[in-house]
């Protein structure tokens, strides 16, 4: 098993399927779009998706590190910022979004189960890059970010076209229920105990712990390589 994890053949078979899963998420994506009768604007909405984004991030990760970009520092960046994205899309939907859903399809679990599992498994296993402890933050900024836009360019730009596209998902003009204000009783100052008091607070302790779990796997995983080289 140990040999296995630095054949390099392994290594490239392993990445090519994470890439290809991350390719067959978002081709389900467009092709449901394809279903709607505004094809544009459903596309458009599909990608206003924190889910779709990590997807999309996860699937240009892979196809930077098959191009032989693993030893880029902006890869090493990169690489954290979509181990934290896909793990966030993965727990945010089996905790905060499932009890919203009638109905959880293939492309749900290809999306939030199967590929944050793929992907994992690629950061901590096959990735051999590791960021400093103390840059756990770096991967904060994008969510932050994303739920700052909700507010500042989402809603109000694109809510009622969100809403027309999707007229049966709960709080669709805030993107996800979790963001709408109206899903707390009292409302504005709930939404933000909730998503900065608890959740904020939570994925900080979360991306600290995810870089801390790659220190610690990256050391016993180099010191097998070095021990495999001796023999």
């Amino acid at each position: 098993m140990n040999r296995l994890l630095h054949d390099k053949k392994f290594i490239l078979i392993y990445s090519i399927l994470v890439f290809l899963f991350g390719i067959l998420g978002i081709s389900l994506e467009v092709a449901r779009a394809l279903y709607d009768d505004n094809f544009g604007a459903s596309l458009f909405v599909t990608f206003l998706y924190f889910t779709t984004q990590s997807n999309l991030l996860l699937t240009v990760t892979l196809l930077l590190f098959l191009l032989k970009k693993r030893h880029k520092k902006s890869l090493n960046y990169l690489a954290f910022i979509t181990l934290v994205n896909i793990v966030i899309t993965a727990v945010v939907f089996h905790i905060l979004l499932v009890p919203y859903m009638e109905k959880i399809g293939f492309i749900h679990h290809v999306l939030h189960t199967v590929n944050p599992i793929l992907y994992v498994l690629f950061y901590y296993i096959i990735y051999d890059q590791k960021l400093p402890l103390n840059k756990f933050w770096i991967a904060l900024i994008y969510p932050l970010v994303f739920m700052a836009s909700v507010y500042i360019f989402i809603e109000p730009f694109f809510g009622d076209l969100i809403e027309n596209t999707i007229p049966d998902f709960a709080s669709a003009r805030y993107v996800y229920p979790f963001l709408d204000p109206k899903n707390y009783e009292r409302e504005t100052l709930g939404l933000l105990a909730f998503n900065l008091g608890l959740l904020a607070p939570i994925f900080t302790l979360f991306s600290y712990l995810l870089l801390y779990f790659k220190q610690k796997i990256y050391l016993k995983i180099h010191n097998i390589k070095y021990d495999i080289k001796k023999v």
